[in-house]
């Protein structure tokens, strides 16, 4: 595993139109050619060439302790991914483009309303706890 750098952002949407995970995120656009070029399907293939290692779980942040995420990683990547996780809260990693988690941890109303964050080197995915919107990703990202 490496420091996270190339974080997509994205939001809860119903789009059925769309199949698979798009069809229940709509992604932001990163600005950046990282994120291009088949950089996502990329990563999700990686990971469900490996889903049998996949675990799924909530997590609370140390100095947030009334939020909480979902969390989508390699059963091995746990204490990597949580303590990448309260990184990115206090803002500590230096990423390619802009990610707001730390704006919903702390209600600011400058927060731009995304919903799901996808680690697309390390290949793992977290977001804001919905059991709803969980339910149907587990389901979704484990059909090919």
């Amino acid at each position: 595993m490496k420091t996270s750098y190339l974080i997509q952002r994205a939001r809860f949407e119903d789009r059925q139109s769309s199949k698979g995970i798009d069809s229940i995120l709509g992604f932001d656009y990163m600005g950046s050619s990282e994120f291009e070029y088949g950089a996502l399907p990329q990563s999700l293939k990686s990971i469900r060439e490996d889903i049998s290692k996949y675990i799924h779980f909530q997590y609370y942040f140390k100095d947030y302790p009334e939020k909480c995420v979902s969390v989508f990683c390699k059963k091995e990547d746990n204490d990597f991914v949580t303590s990448t996780l309260e990184q990115l809260a206090l803002r500590q990693i230096q990423l390619k483009e802009y990610c707001d988690l730390n704006k919903y941890l702390s209600d600011n109303n400058e927060y731009r309303h995304n919903d799901f964050w996808w680690d697309i080197e390390n290949n793992f995915m977290f977001w804001k706890f919905n059991h709803d919107f969980g339910s149907k990703f587990l389901e979704l990202i484990k059909n090919k």
